[in-house]
């Protein structure tokens, strides 16, 4: 099969699999403790919403397949199917998931395992546990002084960068620095529509690596 015409099956497979499996993990989702008028979780369920998870997930599934080796799919399957639907659900709630950051952080350990098996070597274990210590503990500290930004924030960062440092040091770097400036242009749309302080900073910091492999393979075909 056609490399472009594999990214794009794995894209529209994706997309299919994800929105139908949303609105059963939408009802599974347990509600949390003090929700501050946060909507249930099962609300979410509108057709609106499962297309727009189905997009997101085609799209960023298209950018993985076509960008990445195929002993990194599992991996960057948690920030490509299970983080964009906690970042979906973030867009709508403010709210961040803590079950699909666990279960996002399986999937990340998972693909780790996988990459080490293909190449024979623990290196990339190592990678991804550095990757996501460094970043998760940079956001955990932005997190402590400033409150810029939820803990669920923080668990994302940290599944970022355990995905992106099996590539290379430079795509972490330029993951954090894009989804830093995407999360802030977010921040700043929102704050002069006037919807208040509290805003989802998920979705743009999901988005950088994504734009981090656009880019890193504009330069590479350049």
């Amino acid at each position: 099969m056609p490399w472009p015409t594999l990214a794009l099956a794995v894209a529209v497979a994706s997309a299919v699999v994800m929105a139908s499996l949303t609105p059963a993990v939408l009802r599974a989702l347990p509600e949390p403790a003090e929700p501050d008028g946060k909507p249930p979780y099962a609300s979410l369920a509108t057709p609106g919403f499962l297309l727009g998870v189905g997009l997101a997930t085609a799209a960023a599934s298209g950018v993985v397949v076509t960008l990445t080796p195929v002993a990194e799919w599992l991996a960057w399957a948690s920030l490509c199917l299970v983080n964009v639907l906690a970042c979906a659900i973030d867009a709508r709630t403010t709210w961040l998931p803590l079950v699909l950051a666990r279960v996002g952080w399986v999937v990340a350990a998972a693909g780790a395992v996988v990459v080490a098996l293909a190449s024979s070597s623990w290196t990339p274990i190592l990678a991804a546990a550095l990757g996501a210590g460094a970043v998760g503990g940079f956001f955990h500290l932005v997190w402590r002084i400033t409150g810029a930004f939820g803990y669920g924030d923080v668990r994302l960062a940290a599944t970022i960068g355990a995905v992106t440092a099996l590539d290379s040091t430079m795509l972490v770097v330029a993951a954090v620095m894009a989804g830093t400036v995407l999360g802030a242009l977010w921040g700043v749309l929102h704050a002069a529509r006037g919807r208040g302080s509290a805003f989802p900073y998920g979705p743009g910091l999901l988005a950088g690596p994504f734009v981090a492999l656009l880019l890193q393979g504009s330069v590479l075909a350049g």
